[in-house]
């Protein structure tokens, strides 16, 4: 009695971890860019996870189910099968996604150069950050800039001899003027009581 038993236990025991490991599926990783092939529109995709994988990309001009693609966004997904060549691949869940490129400032006073009036830009994005400010003559592609704004963007990539700079997302603004507005008359407020205090806190005023 006790053979059989075992035996069925075995089986059941082998059935149980195929369905979970059927469950669990493949890693994929999926590019911030498209790419175009015979006109189409198509990811560019690579097998497992690792961030240090240089296995070449290859494409995908199928659907992902269960899956919504943004630009600029690179993902590691948990997928039910990695099948470059299918027409579909059924998205299990969204491990990560992080966005490609850089970020960079736009001071909210512009100068002149050689006759341009041109910005002041930075790379990075803490306003903590004391980089000296750098011209940049060119235009920004899908941007709107207000003068008097500071501007944090995330761009495809910080270039401030370049032509054009492709920004991706205005991460935040801030109306330079309102705020040291702001903080005029709260050391005045400050003064006015007899409080030498420092003024730790800055508003930000932040518009999307």
């Amino acid at each position: 009695m006790r053979k059989p038993l075992l035996i069925f236990l075995l089986i059941l025991l082998t059935v149980s971890l195929g369905f979970a490991q059927e469950k669990q599926g493949e890693f994929m990783r999926l590019h911030s860019e498209l790419i175009k092939v015979n006109d189409s529109l198509c990811y560019q995709v690579r097998k497992e996870y690792s961030g240090i994988d240089t296995t070449a990309w290859e494409p995908f001009c199928g659907v992902l189910d269960n899956f919504y693609f943004r630009s600029w966004y690179e993902y590691t997904l948990q997928v039910e099968e990695y099948n470059p060549h299918a027409d579909t691949i059924c998205v299990v869940k969204t491990i990560v996604q992080y966005p490609k490129g850089q970020f960079m400032k736009i001071h909210s006073e512009r100068i002149m150069v050689n006759d341009s009036l041109c910005y002041q830009v930075r790379k990075g994005f803490s306003r903590r950050d004391k980089t000296p400010w750098e011209p940049f003559c060119g235009k920004f592609s899908n941007l709107w800039c207000e003068e008097g704004y500071e501007y944090t963007l995330h761009v495809k990539e910080y270039n401030p001899h370049a032509d054009t700079i492709f920004v991706i997302k205005t991460v935040s603004s801030v109306d330079e003027r309102k705020l040291q507005k702001i903080l005029k008359e709260k050391r005045m407020r400050l003064k006015e009581e007899g409080r030498n205090d420092t003024i730790r806190a800055i508003p930000v005023n932040r518009r999307r």
